[in-house]
């Protein structure tokens, strides 16, 4: 949370009790404010991230679900090639429709 920097008043009475106090202060909000912007950029950064793997992951086991249904029909098991050919065609339709 930035809090806002105090008024001029206010820091013109800080700087009569102590010089460049003001100053101080203007950098402590100066501070806060750059903080929390690059914990929201590290954040944002971790969601992408965590997305990309997410995605690579969906794709590996829908690719290993497609490669497995064709060799099940080459070797005549169309109930197990059936079920892995499922897995690849619920993705996509889930993709389409998430969108």
């Amino acid at each position: 949370m930035v809090r806002p920097a105090p008024p001029p008043a206010a820091l013109q009475q800080y700087e009569m009790v102590l010089a460049g106090a003001a100053d101080r202060i203007l950098c402590m909000a100066e501070t806060g404010a750059t903080g929390t912007s690059k914990r929201e950029d590290k954040l944002a950064e971790a969601e992408i991230e965590r997305a990309k793997q997410g995605q690579a992951i969906a794709f590996t086991l829908t690719l290993l679900s497609f490669i497995a249904s064709i060799v099940f029909f080459l070797f005549k098991q169309s109930i197990p090639g059936m079920a892995f050919i499922s897995f690849p065609v619920l993705m996509m339709i889930k993709a389409f429709l998430g969108r």
